[in-house]
């Protein structure tokens, strides 16, 4: 109407001057100029103009948006309607599904009416190219990608030398996009084969360019990822294989709330990021797990509780699983011993219980043992995975894996067994145990020195009913531990009786004399003694010269 009037007061004002000039007054029949054309059309619509749309759809792509967030779309739409989902196929594009279909169409007449704004951005608007999100994305996949990109990524995990779930992978993907589904559909003992879905294909292409070839623990399940061809996975519960991470499914949800902990949350032994755990199995470091046998240190301790796996570093390359086991096994029971064959010096050690796992960390963390001080700390693996393939082999022949599951040394498999053991830190003094009456201090040496232990200061035996015992010291904790790693449940034969020779740590700093024989140097120690005097008698006779 502004425009029409300002026309109308210019028209009238030249035409007086026409006339002042003595032009004639226009009749109906002459030409109107172009002036008078362009006032006599008809006024322009208000609002913004009508594009042409597709077919009404619950989905709306939201076009012009890179410089947008999923935050963005989804605090602008949901005042029009409830949202069940914000996508992003491509970099300046959303895909947005309404809960209604009446929501979406309500959506665009009110834009197409009064336009709309997103951070004072005016975005392309239109109905999706389906009715839901997976279908439109699906089509928008098949119309735009040229490169083979999806929004699935098939995820190959090679050399899987430990447990891979649903839960490991969504740790790695997970920090490139929002995961949507994950479905982990073949084990075999040279790879696993996932498929991981995201919610748009910039997430999928994030992730693959940052993991594909890429290992999960050094030396081993190696990741090789490509993209899928399937545009949908479907997930019908939540374990390790598959897991539906959307919630959508109101099977899931439930399945979600189901699994959650009921009681304490998970120590350092684990959490649910890491290595898997069977379905139904304890949750590992849960305190309030029931166990028998009395807990603080130095008691003893009985069978119960979940596995838990340790992290041992420093192993000298003399050490083997069976050397380890020999002094594990004095703080619970240990069923699974793997040395590591990428990394040298590192091994897991699987406990029976967390108990055992927490004994081993109060007495033997930072001892030393063959030369080399080891370390130990919990892992957070759920346990000590032993393939069929063919073992490793270490340096002194022996195989890198030993299962100690139904071992005859284990010393708290039951109650009473348990009651006999007593945790206390290695010293220099050993006690050993279960073996003939026949022996005695010689044949003690005579087996430590073939065994190549070293050789004790001084040794006691005592006789019982049914076997002979006596301690060992030595001149350090260091010696101790040594001979304790080698000799402990050695076996042989003397005079026709089989025999077994146990070890234990006394927790002594001294050599106790009550109820023993009165404690005997060595001859090693008597001929060392005598080697010192004649070195001090040189030196006193040199000394004078």
């Amino acid at each position: 109407r502004v425009a029409i009037t300002a026309g109308d007061d210019d028209l009238r004002g030249r035409r007086g001057r026409g006339r002042g000039r003595g032009r004639p007054e226009r009749g109906h029949h002459e030409r109107p100029n172009r002036r008078d054309e362009a006032i006599e059309q008809p006024e322009p619509s208000q609002g913004r103009p009508k594009r042409e749309r597709a077919l009404p759809s619950r989905v709306i792509q939201i076009g012009q948006a890179e410089e947008l967030t999923e935050d963005d779309i989804r605090s602008a739409l949901e005042v029009f309607g409830e949202i069940r989902g914000v996508v992003s196929p491509s970099r300046d594009i959303f895909l947005v599904e309404f809960s209604t279909l009446e929501r979406s169409v309500f959506f665009i007449n009110h834009t197409d009416n009064h336009g709309f704004l997103i951070r004072f951005i005016s975005p392309d608007l239109n109905y999706g190219p389906a009715q839901d999100l997976p279908s439109a994305m699906a089509t928008f996949t098949a119309k735009t990608n040229t490169s083979g990109a999806n929004h699935v990524l098939e995820v190959n995990v090679l050399k899987p030398m430990y447990p891979i779930t649903s839960e490991v992978l969504h740790t790695i993907a997970s920090p490139h996009g929002r995961v949507s589904r994950i479905v982990i559909h073949n084990r075999t003992e040279e790879k696993i084969e996932s498929l991981i879905e995201f919610d748009s294909i910039m997430s999928a292409e994030a992730c693959k360019e940052a993991i594909n070839g890429a290992d999960v623990y050094a030396g081993c399940c190696t990741l090789d990822v490509k993209f899928s061809k399937a545009q949908s996975l479907n997930v019908f519960k939540n374990d390790d294989d598959t897991f539906d991470y959307t919630d959508v499914n109101p099977a899931i949800a439930a399945s979600n709330r189901k699994r959650e902990p009921q009681g304490p949350s998970e120590d350092n032994y684990g959490d649910r990021h890491d290595m898997g755990r069977g379905p139904g199995r304890p949750r590992r470091g849960d305190r309030n797990m029931d166990r028998s046998g009395p807990g603080p240190r130095g008691e003893t301790m009985g069978p119960g509780g979940p596995p838990a796996v340790l992290m041992v570093h420093g192993l000298d390359s003399t050490m083997n699983p069976s050397r380890l086991f020999n002094i594990f096994c004095m703080y619970g029971d240990v069923n699974k011993i793997k040395f590591l064959m990428t990394k040298k010096g590192i091994a897991m050690v699987e406990m029976k219980n967390s108990r055992g796992a927490d004994n081993v960390l109060n007495h033997l963390n930072r001892a030393k043992v063959l030369g080399s001080q080891i370390s130990i700390s919990p892992s957070k693996h759920r346990e000590v995975v032993v393939y069929n393939s063919a073992p490793g082999i270490l340096e002194d022949g022996s195989e890198n894996v030993q299962v100690f599951v139904n071992s005859r040394f284990l010393r708290y498999s039951t109650e009473k067994k348990a009651a006999k053991n007593r945790l206390v830190d290695p010293s220099k003094i050993l006690h050993f145990f279960a073996l003939p009456l026949e022996v005695d201090e010689d044949f003690v040496l005579k087996l430590l020195e073939d065994k190549g232990c070293p050789t004790p200061t001084s040794i006691s035996m005592h006789k019982s009913e049914v076997c002979s015992a006596g301690l060992l010291e030595f001149d350090s904790t260091e010696e101790a531990m040594d001979t304790a790693a080698i000799a402990n449940h050695m076996q042989g034969t003397h005079k026709g009786t089989r025999y077994l020779m146990k070890i234990a740590f006394t927790g002594k700093k001294s050599m106790p004399v009550e109820n023993y024989e009165e404690a005997k140097p060595t001859a090693a120690v008597k001929a060392k003694d005598k080697k010192e005097d004649e070195v001090e008698i040189n030196l006193s006779r040199n000394f004078n010269d």
